[in-house]
């Protein structure tokens, strides 16, 4: 079923996933169009969702085509989907369920949220890389200015939605979901998704000196910018605790560096908490990781802070390899036994021992948190003759508390 018009309508949202879509049907009367979940060798459909009478969440009815063409969801057929929707608004004509035990009367649309882009609001510019599941391109988000003026550049990721499956779909979308909520400077900003069309956009800032660890490997920057960029991290890393939100994979690699302030990124493994528990027979970064994620799979806020302590480590030695000259094997075997890194005869000694005191000791209940270990950085950095950054607000969005970075 081709229905181009139906693209361009506020109530469309393209690839949307349910999970998506329940959060913003609640009232009887409202409703939308996306399309279909993939199944593997199959078509996608379009889907109508809407709220019933004496309902808050959503029924959908998938919109179906005759054979002289005519779309229907009851026994009336209409030559497109803008007509359908036209019809039962305006007449007010009910519908219903399979099982006729909700009747749906469609009075709102709910149009698409600020952060549902289209393709048209990127420009794409230049492909910086490609994976099994897509490409990260460099472009410019053509809706929203910089100071200047001017677009703001950003970076896509761009999803080949028939290469991936139905569950690494949703986790896209999840992490997409979780990022939204998040406003900070040193946490990568997220723009939005463009998911009126197959390839789906996942549209975020553009940090323009790329990965942190290549940054630390390429650039060698001086001890006490070091550890102006552990601060950054680490401030980053306590505004997402504040936002109930444990990230789970804290490592140089998963941040990015741009205008000279180092950025927390990659949220596919973040998981709302206080506490999660993983399958033990998944693969995880070892090298990272504290006791009691090696031997039980648990993760709390103070596991972050763990590993935090090693992306501190990692920050200081140019991005090394955490552990070096060790098997991962070895290195689960060790830290099990209390056994820590040290840290490299130019970094500081009350620095290292602080990590060592309070990030990576071995009950995750003695390590310190996140706000409290960003006061001492900031009084540390100041100390060492270092920016330790504006202090100011940030509100978290998931939460109604003020939080100091």
């Amino acid at each position: 079923m081709v229905d181009k018009g139906i693209l361009q309508q506020k109530y469309y949202h393209g690839l949307l996933p349910r999970e998506d879509i329940s959060e913003m049907l609640h009232k009887p009367g409202e409703y939308l169009i996306r399309t279909s979940e993939p199944v593997k060798g199959q078509p996608r459909q379009f889907v109508l969702s809407a709220v019933g009478e004496k309902q808050s969440d959503a029924n959908h009815f998938v919109i179906r085509e005759s054979k002289d063409h005519q779309v229907f969801v009851d026994k009336q057929g209409f030559p497109t989907i803008i007509e359908l929707v036209n019809h039962y608004v305006t007449t007010k004509e009910p519908f219903y369920t399979t099982k006729k035990d909700v009747k749906v009367v469609m009075k709102h649309a709910v149009e698409r949220q600020k952060w549902e882009l289209s393709h048209e609001d990127v420009d794409m510019q230049k492909k910086l890389g490609e994976g099994a599941f897509g490409e990260v391109w460099k472009g410019k988000l053509l809706k929203i200015l910089d100071p200047s003026g001017q677009p703001v550049p950003v970076a896509v990721k761009t999803a080949k939605l028939e290469a991936m499956n139905k569950e690494q779909i949703k986790e896209l979308m999840r992490e997409a979901r979780l990022m939204r909520n998040l406003d900070h400077i040193n946490v990568v900003k997220f723009y939005g998704v463009a998911a009126g069309q197959e390839p789906l956009y996942v549209i975020m800032e553009l940090a323009d000196g790329g990965a942190l660890d290549s940054a630390l490997a390429k650039q060698h920057f001086p001890i006490i910018k070091k550890y102006e960029m552990i601060l950054q991290a680490a401030s980053g890393l306590a505004y997402i605790h504040a936002s109930n939100l444990i990230h789970r994979d804290v490592a140089a690699r998963n941040c990015l560096y741009g205008g000279g302030q180092v950025k927390i990124a990659d949220f596919g493994l973040t998981r709302e908490g206080p506490s999660y528990s993983m399958d033990l027979k998944k693969k995880v970064p070892i090298r990272w990781l504290p006791p009691e994620t090696i031997s039980g799979g648990l993760y709390v806020y103070k596991t972050d802070v763990f590993a935090f302590g090693i992306m501190a480590w990692e920050i200081t030695e140019d991005g090394k390899e955490p552990y070096p000259g060790m098997k991962v094997l070895e290195v689960a075997m060790k830290v099990m036994q209390d056994y820590r890194m040290s840290f490299n005869a130019e970094v500081n000694a009350e620095f290292a021992s602080y990590i060592l005191a309070h990030c990576w000791c071995k009950s995750h209940e003695e390590r310190f948190t996140m706000d409290k270990i960003v006061k001492w950085l900031r009084t540390f950095v100041k100390g060492q003759g270092g920016n330790p950054g504006k202090s100011g607000v940030s509100t978290p969005l998931s939460k109604n508390k003020v939080w100091y970075y």
